[in-house]
């Protein structure tokens, strides 16, 4: 996509979508601020507010449970990985990081990763690491196919135009690792949403994706209808996702719950309908989108959005081998201090099903790997090419060579 933007054009085309556009946001707002009313006293009487299912019972879920999902926008699912399975990937994980130095290759790297750089809390500890044993087995194992393949069935792939994926085939998103040290007070980060941030105005997709919102149909937008999220496009920019992930998510490498510097959401999955049309307001100025720029995070924050920001809740303990996703649309956040005694680590998995925008992608990334490259998403920092202990082609099972694109999927 083309980095030049009229935004007051954007802005006034969205508009007119509405017969009273100031009226439609009054109408999300009174939606947004009973949503967030609930959060509020689930959390004062101490009763779950996320989702909560265990490995072995996503099979039999029944449908109150999925609306639960669908109406927050996020899902744990514990115990994917046994104890001593996460014990032993946690600690190869160490081992990599030590043994390929990798800190001293970071200080002279860390100026090249951008994309979170005008959140207020700064960069986070996340290493800049994508094929070590650790991450090839959580992200490619059998277990978490299964869990993919239940979280992409959540959605509507289907419509009458065209299916949209194949909820039954994954495709592999190679991402980071956090392992943040106890006591750190430096490396939070602020709320804010992924997979586009001008882009979810701009884009002639998204406007279609999100055409319910802007023409009084609100109630009728569904977050998880899948049609046109496939063929959005996104600006140039390191660490933008150029791919559709159902869920983004994680697997948790060590225990860690609020107050050990860990994730924060906003489990309203139609909270983007607040965003979207307050930047429509006459309080903002024309050429701006509440704080949101090209290439970086979309911004949520106090001075556009402090009511949506009264919903932010930190997710709940993880034990390691639990798993936590959340919507692409789902705001998020990191806490800005870890005051816990201990490391609070991390696999970032997402799901990434199997059509034809991720799977260009995923062409792409295969490339990178067989050379131990950053993927195309991520900043060049290129850790890994000499890194002893690195993954390679003959130490992939035959579901990670799908999943990688590197063979095809019967």
């Amino acid at each position: 996509m083309s980095n030049d933007l009229d935004i007051e054009k954007v802005k006034s085309k969205l508009k007119y979508y509405s017969k009273n556009y100031r009226e439609n946001f009054n109408k999300i707002e009174k939606y947004i601020k009973s949503e967030i009313d609930e959060i509020l006293k689930l959390k004062a009487s101490k009763k779950p507010i996320i989702p909560e299912i265990s490995f072995d019972q996503i099979i039999n879920e029944n449908n109150e449970f999925t609306d639960s999902i669908k109406k927050r926008g996020c899902v744990i699912v514990r115990d994917v990985f046994d104890d001593l399975t996460i014990s032993r990937l946690n600690k190869d994980l160490q081992n990599y990081i030590e043994e390929n130095n990798y800190y001293e290759d970071q200080k002279q790297k860390s100026d090249l990763d951008k994309y979170f750089s005008d959140l207020k809390s700064g960069k986070p500890q996340i290493f800049g690491l994508y094929w070590s044993k650790a991450q090839i087995e959580i992200r490619h194992s059998e277990s978490m196919a299964k869990v993919k393949k239940w979280l992409n069935n959540l959605w509507k792939y289907k419509n009458d135009e065209y299916q949209v994926f194949d909820p039954n085939k994954e495709l592999s998103y190679a991402d980071r690792v956090r392992r943040r040290e106890p006591g750190d007070n430096t490396l939070g980060l602020s709320p804010h949403c992924d997979a586009g941030s001008v882009e979810r105005w701009s884009d002639n997709y998204y406007q279609k994706i999100y055409k319910d919102i802007f023409s009084d149909n609100f109630l009728n937008f569904d977050p998880f209808d899948a049609k046109y999220r496939d063929k959005t496009s996104e600006f140039e920019s390191p660490a933008v996702a150029h791919v559709f992930r159902t869920f983004q998510g994680w697997t948790a490498l060590t225990e860690q719950g609020p107050n050990d510097g860990t994730l924060q959401l906003i489990p309203i999955a139609k909270a983007m309908a607040y965003i979207l049309t307050r930047a429509l307001l006459d309080d903002v100025p024309k050429n701006e989108l509440c704080g949101s720029k090209l290439g970086k995070a979309l911004s949520v924050n106090k001075e556009y959005h402090s009511l949506l920001l009264e919903g932010l809740i930190s997710i709940p303990k993880m034990n390691p081998g639990d798993t936590i996703w959340w919507h692409p649309d789902v705001v998020h956040a990191v806490e800005d201090k870890h005051l816990g005694s201990n490391y609070s680590n991390v696999v970032y998995v997402g799901a990434t099903p199997h059509c034809k925008k991720n799977f260009d992608y995923t062409l792409k990334q295969a490339k990178k790997f067989l050379r131990g490259e950053s993927p195309p998403d991520f900043a060049a920092e290129d850790y890994e090419i000499n890194y002893n202990g690195r993954v390679k082609i003959e130490n992939l099972s035959s579901l990670a060579k799908k999943q990688l694109a590197i063979t095809d999927w019967d």
